[in-house]
């Protein structure tokens, strides 16, 4: 069970609120923390700061944090992932770019460093293909995924 926090003066639970052990308070960055160290996030405090500065309202604080206790990847909490210097945007259902998947961005330039022409097939995000872009002179890019969700 997640751990509960005590409320900070100025915050009130709101009764339209689902049930969260964030609800009845406005997280510390200690509190956020101890809850992702509970869920086991071995990078507690480094997640703790991208969610904090991600999360617009308390509400939504609350639910990111709430969806990253339950499991959720980080990257598909905050919308996004880092890759190769890149933002790169996430969704459910979505190729999520991870670290050894730069690896083949680097093996693609390492090969063809003068490429015109990026095909990037089954996509999902994207990321192979935009990180290409940003390190190629002004090459044509094709990216294509059966998923809609990966091309919109």
């Amino acid at each position: 069970m997640p751990p509960t926090f005590p409320a900070s003066p100025s915050s009130s639970p709101s009764p339209a609120s689902p049930a969260s052990p964030f609800s009845a308070c406005l997280p510390s960055r200690d509190s956020v923390v101890a809850a992702l160290r509970g869920a086991g996030c071995v990078f507690a405090e480094d997640e703790a700061a991208l969610i904090l500065a991600a999360a617009r309202t308390a509400a939504e604080l609350t639910a990111m944090v709430d969806r990253r206790v339950t499991g959720l990847p980080l990257e598909l909490v905050l919308g996004w992932a880092e890759f190769r210097g890149l933002r790169v945007a996430v969704a459910p259902g979505v190729f999520v770019p991870r670290r050894r998947t730069e690896f083949l961005v680097s093996e693609a330039l390492a090969h063809a460093p003068d490429a015109d022409v990026v095909v990037d097939l089954c996509c999902g995000s994207g990321a192979v293909g935009a990180a290409l872009a940003a390190a190629l002179d002004r090459p044509e890019v094709h990216a294509a995924d059966v998923d809609p969700a990966a091309v919109r």
